[in-house]
This record gives structure tokens, sequence and C-alpha cells, in this order.
């Protein structure tokens, strides 16, 4: 049993029973309640809220078929077993068809077969309560994504405020890991986006991700990706779900969730997974480019391949890659908007500037911002968005 034992009510009038049935549960760790009525069972419900209450049928004064029907109506998550020896099948039919869980019939010849049904509604009752506080949290987070749509499409000055308030926390560090991010918002509404988040004590994630076009449509697509990728978290909290660790199979529920929306908006994105423990990389990329850039103090390298976008194709498929990262790196993530600040003229001059740039700066997020001419630029065509991820000693 846990440390805190489920909280057991008994409500029978035989004095005999009610000790014997709390002597057994009680031995099988649970916590027992008695009442030797109907009515001081029901005011004990609503005194100390057990999480099980077990009921004779047969009782004077409230008989248990009307003790079962109010707790059902008021309390209609508590379990209740009827253990009961009249009435044969006609009153455990009753039972059921009022609410019961289960029905044990007296006299118990074999105490595990009540303990059986005990444990089986009481990890039955936990299950629904898992299943109606998931349902709740899903239903705050779509509220959540009404209202911001609202707000979205009634003002796009505020809509670019609250787009900068889902940001995460800049110079935000995990341990040995370090983030910075810039956004540099064209004169519309921005489309790009990126997070990083601590998944659970062995794992971080982050993404960086451009959604196409520009205005209310695609900053709603980022609000989206950051709500899905919040329920994805949620779900491995919970215990119910470890694809958040898994990037390929993150796009792909991405892909899918966005395509069956029906916007007409897609997106890139590098979605990546750092072991802490390791310091091992997993990643996966949705048509992400320019490919983040690795730095391991000595040489600077791509890292990634092609790959079809998120929301484009029903029928888009992601590989996860993994690689053992250096003691000492850097990675630089930049959206394509970059590409266009750019003073070369063709994109293996512009893509040769950016390896040489985060080989031979001094890297931080100011200097790179200054050499990459980020500091000087005037009104912008795209969004350029730059996410700098490090470990330092």
């Amino acid at each position: 049993m846990s440390e805190n034992p489920a909280r057991i009510l008994i409500i029978d009038d035989e004095q005999l029973v009610l000790e014997v049935l709390a002597s057994f549960l009680e031995d099988s760790g649970f916590s027992v309640l008695q009442a030797d009525n109907g009515a001081l069972g029901l005011d004990l419900i609503s005194w100390e809220q057990p999480d099980l209450v077990m009921c004779d049928l047969r009782m004077p004064d409230m008989d248990g078929l009307n003790v079962l029907e109010q707790i059902t109506r008021d309390y209609p998550e508590l379990p209740v077993l009827v253990v009961s020896g009249l009435g044969g099948m006609n009153d455990a039919i009753q039972a059921l068809k009022l609410g019961a869980w289960d029905y044990v019939t007296k006299p118990i010849e074999d105490m595990a077969i009540l303990e059986h049904a005990v444990r089986r509604a009481l990890e039955r009752a936990r299950l629904r309560r898992e299943n109606r506080e998931h349902r709740e949290h899903l239903e705050a987070i779509n509220e959540q994504l009404r209202q911001t749509l609202r707000r979205l499409q009634e003002d796009e000055s505020a809509a670019r405020r609250i787009q900068f308030q889902l940001l995460p926390e800049n110079d935000k560090v995990y341990r040995s890991y370090r983030f910075n991010r810039h956004l540099l918002t064209s004169q519309y509404l921005s489309g790009d986006f990126v997070d990083y988040f601590a998944i659970d004590g062995e794992h971080l994630g982050f993404y960086i991700a451009d959604v196409s076009g520009h205005g209310v449509s695609s900053a709603f697509v980022t609000v989206m990706l950051k709500s899905y990728i919040g329920r994805y978290r949620e779900l491995h909290r919970q215990n119910r779900d470890r694809g958040i660790l898994n990037p390929a199979e993150t796009l792909g529920r991405l892909n899918r969730e966005i395509f069956s929306c029906h916007m007409d908006k897609y997106l890139t994105i590098f979605y990546g997974v750092i072991e802490w423990g390791t310091n091992r990389l997993r990643y996966s990329s949705g048509g992400q480019f320019p490919f983040p850039i690795l730095f391991d103090g000595e040489k600077a390298s791509f890292l990634g391949k092609k790959s079809l976008p998120i929301g484009l194709f029903d029928f888009a498929s992601y590989q996860t890659e993994s690689i053992q990262l250096p003691p000492m790196f850097s990675l630089v993530l930049l959206s394509d908007g970059i590409l266009e600040t750019l003073p070369q003229v063709n994109l293996r001059e512009k893509q040769a500037f950016l390896l040489e740039t985060v080989q031979n700066v001094d890297l931080g997020l100011a200097s790179l911002i200054q050499a990459l001419g980020l500091d000087q630029v005037g009104p912008l065509p795209d969004d350029v968005t730059l996410l700098l991820v490090e470990r330092a000693a």
C-alpha cells in the first residue's frame, strides 16, 4: 500500500460483522471507518470523504438500497461495494442498477475475495479519476486556445504580445546546458517560435519552428504547437505516454494533428532531446532549413538532413537521429529568414558563411547577433529567429 492507505467506510448494523470486516481490512493495510446505520454512514461520507464504501442492504431505519441511491446521486465517483446475505439475486441486480460497483454475499467464506473486490474497485476509481483530470486538463488547454484565438483576432498588436509571452525565459540554464534565444520579427505577425524545457529528471527538450506565412493565422499555429507539445509533456508526466522522448514520434503526431486542422498552414521544425546523464542528443527534423550548426570547439558542421515539413502531407514520416555530443559544444539553430539578410549571392555561399561565422566567432548570443549583422538590419522581409544551446563546464 502507499504511505496514505485507502480509507474504507463500512456501514452495517451488525456489530460483529463490523468488527470482523474492520479487523481484516486493517490487517490488509487499509484505514477503516465504521457506521452501524445508514444515516451515520452518510454523515461520515460527508465528514471524512472515504475512498470506498462497503454497505449492507438490510438495515433498520434506512435501507441499504436507499443509502446506495443517495451515495451514487451525491458522490457519483465514490465506489460502493454491497456486502449482504439477504435478498439473493434480485437484490444484487437492484443494487448494481442503483450504481453499486460490486456485490459480495455473506457469509464471506474466503476473505481474499473481498480484498480483491476492494482493490479492484479502488483501482477502477483511480483510473476514472485520472481520466477525468486528464479530460479537464485538455478542456482547460482548449479553452485557453479559444481565448487566445479571440484575442489574436481582435488585436494584432495584442497578438504579438501574447506570442512573446509564450516564449521561454531567456538565458535559461538546466544543469550545465544554457539556452539563449533571439527573435527579430518582420513587419507582420511572426510565424517563428522556439521553446526549451525539462521533460523529466533525465531529459530536456527544445525546438525551433517556422510557420508558413505571416499574420494572425500563422501566429495561431505557433500557439497550437506549444499547446500540443505541452499536452505530450503532460502525458509523459502522468506516465501515460513516453512519446515526447522520441523526436520522430513527436513530429509524426504534430504532422497528423496540424494536417487534420485543415488550416492551409504548415511549419518546419527541429526537435531535440538531450539526455543529461550521457550528454547524448536525439533529434528529428521536419523540413527545418538551414540545418542546425554544431560547434565542438574546433570545427563547425551542419546537423540534419532533408525532410518534409509538418502539416503539409498526411503521409510524411520522420526519422530520429542520435549523436554523442562533445563534452563542450555550441549548437546554433536559425530560421530561414537569416538567408534573406545575408549579402552572399547564392545558397552555397550563405551556408559557408554561416559555418565560418560559428566556427570563428567567440560564441555567445550577443557576439553571434553582431557577427551575423542582425544588430543593424532594417525592416525584415521575414522573421529571423536564433536559438543557441551551449554546454559549459
